[in-house]
Parts: structure tokens; sequence; C-alpha cells
């Protein structure tokens, strides 16, 4: 996670799953059941990642045990239920992102990389404890070829405001963690 000039704004720059297939003409109802799942997803991942560890400290030692119980529970049942998600369907191979709340840069082998202008739908996998990808149309937008590797920049494509503002609270969620895991002696 990293914060780049302030133009660029606050991103998520990390090695994750991103998969990408050309993107077919979606009809109304694919494109809103898409958006629909990328806000749950995003909802979801807010509701895992807001536990507040830093103020746990300040609950009775009983309330601590608890909660740490029921996480546990929790964190058992999200395992399985990403076990059963991956049976049949290969998770794609982690790629060096940068996430922005507009676009997204990924590293690709030359070979593989897709042309610029073409539209795509790529997969984006945030958390492994939930193993549904975030699915979103881009436009390749650049192709920067850097040491026989392809550096694909790609503007999201049909982002409307609700999923966009997900998106950005997403970004400065990991922002504010990685910040506050900067400080930590």
């Amino acid at each position: 996670m990293s914060e780049n000039t302030p133009a660029s704004g606050v991103c998520l720059e990390a090695r994750l799953p991103l998969g990408w297939t050309v993107e077919q003409e979606s009809s109304a109802a694919t494109l809103d059941l898409r958006r629909h799942g990328n806000i749950a997803l995003l909802r979801a991942l807010a509701a895992i990642e807001s536990a507040a560890p830093e103020r746990e400290h300040d609950l009775p030692e009983v309330m601590q045990k608890s909660l740490e119980h029921l996480e546990s529970k929790l964190d058992l049942v999200l395992l399985l239920v990403a076990g059963l998600a991956r049976t049949g369907a290969d998770m794609p191979p982690e790629k060096q992102v940068t996430l922005f709340s507009d676009r997204i840069v990924w590293v690709e082998t030359v070979g593989s990389a897709p042309i610029e202008g073409q539209r795509l739908l790529t997969s984006l996998y945030l958390n492994p404890r939930l193993p549904q990808p975030l699915q979103l149309p881009v436009v390749v937008t650049g192709i920067d070829i850097q040491s026989g590797y392809a550096h694909v920049s790609a503007q999201f494509d049909r982002l409307d405001e609700e999923l966009g503002e997900w998106l950005t609270r997403t970004l400065f969620r990991h922002h504010r963690r990685a910040l506050h895991a900067q400080r930590q002696p």
C-alpha cells in the first residue's frame, strides 16, 4: 500500500491474484448483477477488516475472550466456505497490482499482455479470507514494456457512483492500516 503523488491519490500496491478476460458485450442484467456482487463483496470486506483490535484492550477480559472465540469460529466458517468456493475453480496467479479508485495497473509477461484499447473484465481477489473476486470492466489505456514485462494500465469502465465510493473506502481503509503499521515500533 502506498500513496503516490497527490494527483494519483491513495492506492493499494500488493501482489494479488488477478485474472482477466476479453470483455464481451454484457446484458444490462449481467452488469447489474456484477455491480451488486462487487458492492456486496466490498461491504463484506469492510465488515471483516474493520474489527478494531486497538480498542479491544478497553473491553473487560471476559468480553475479549468471547470476541476471540467468536472470531475464531467466523474464521473457520470463512475458511470452509473459501475451500468450497475454490473447488472447481483455480485462483488466478498473483501479480504485482496497483489499484486506484479509477484505474488499475498490473504486471504481465509480455506474451500474455492484453492489447491497448482492448476492453477486459478483470477479476481481482483482495482478501484470501473471501475467495470472491472484485470483477471490474476496464479499457486498457497503456502497455509499458520494462525488462521483459508488460506494465498494463487500464481505466475502469462503467463504474457507478456507489461502487466507486465503496472502492474508495476500501483503498482508504488499507491506506490507514498501512500508515498505522508504519508508526508501530
